[in-house]
């Protein structure tokens, strides 16, 4: 391993696992208009009856590599030089933040796949009716990302969204999203273009900010945390800038991507959740991509934002 990485002691499987657990626990039951649901979750037509709409959110879960800054180690005099000295390189030359500078590289084409795993993530990215990201941990090690999980004073509490930042009413109590540690510790990337290769990297601070898309595009220099992405779905959604669509829409809208279609799986006489259901499972057997669902009851919302 070249002296200026830094490798990391997490896996993808632990950071997926740990942020669906924790999508599980992110509102009481029966004390919500909103509730977050991992796919493998048991949820039948019942269940479903209290809310009135949807938002889907798509996940790819990735675990964070770690790379010296020139500071700390200086750039060789290679002329050619590896993809990650090049990273190093444009950080430094454009300042941006980080050391130690954090990255993870796209993954490859899976057998039997129809497309890269990062332009299936796409197409769910910025629709109008739900939204895809990578979520990586901003820590190398498996310790300190434990902690911040299962931390006394951040974990154990009615309310997930802790401290400030957006206030949501709820039945007399009040949720706060923003400041919670286990969110803050991921950054959240929406992917932003296609790609024919997997030879691309996304690089970012210890902080969640200065995103890079491998060595000569800087996307965004505002943080970009889980928390933030949250913070910003949810004012979205309760200004009504983004389209939240019924079971029923967005079961006819998900039966038309290309999972489905390439599959030519038999969904006649499926109700909307089964069909949702059924599309999620297809996101994470073949492309490792898991399939969050909002629910919202927006008559509960309406009345407590009056």
């Amino acid at each position: 391993m070249a002296n200026y990485k830094i490798k990391s002691n997490l896996s993808e499987k632990q950071v997926e696992l740990d942020v669906s657990r924790y999508f599980g626990w992110i509102t009481p039951e029966g004390r919500e208009p909103f509730r977050l649901l991992d796919v493998d979750e048991n949820i039948t037509g019942a269940d479903t009856l209290f809310y009135e709409g949807v938002f889907p959110l798509y996940l790819q879960f990735k675990k964070s590599e770690g790379l010296h800054s020139i500071n700390s180690i200086p750039s060789s005099n290679r002329i050619n030089k590896s993809k990650l000295e090049d990273i190093r390189d444009f950080r430094n030359n454009l300042n941006l933040d980080g050391d130690p500078i954090l990255y993870f590289q796209l993954r490859k084409m899976a057998k039997n796949a129809v497309d890269y795993q990062h332009n299936i993530l796409m197409q769910y990215a910025n629709t109008g009716f739900s939204n895809a990201i990578y979520v990586a941990p901003l820590t190398l090690d498996k310790n300190e990302y434990s902690r911040t999980l299962f931390d006394s004073v951040g974990r154990y509490r009615l309310e997930p969204f802790y401290n400030r930042n957006i206030t949501i009413r709820q039945r007399g109590w009040l949720s706060y999203i923003g400041s919670i540690p286990f969110l803050r510790e991921h950054v959240s990337i929406i992917p932003h273009e296609r790609v024919n290769t997997n030879e691309h990297y996304y690089s970012f601070s210890p902080n969640g900010t200065d995103i890079a898309w491998h060595s000569d595009v800087l996307i965004n220099s505002q943080p970009s945390r889980l928390s933030d992405f949250l913070y910003n779905l949810f004012i979205d959604i309760l200004s009504s800038k983004i389209e939240v669509l019924s079971l029923e829409h967005l079961s006819i809208r998900l039966s038309q991507t290309s999972v489905f279609l390439k599959t030519f799986l038999e969904i006649k006489n499926k109700s909307p959740i089964e069909i949702i259901q059924k599309h999620g499972n297809l996101l994470r057997e073949k492309y490792d991509i898991r399939q969050i669902l909002l629910f919202l009851n927006n008559k509960q919302i309406i009345r407590q934002s009056l």
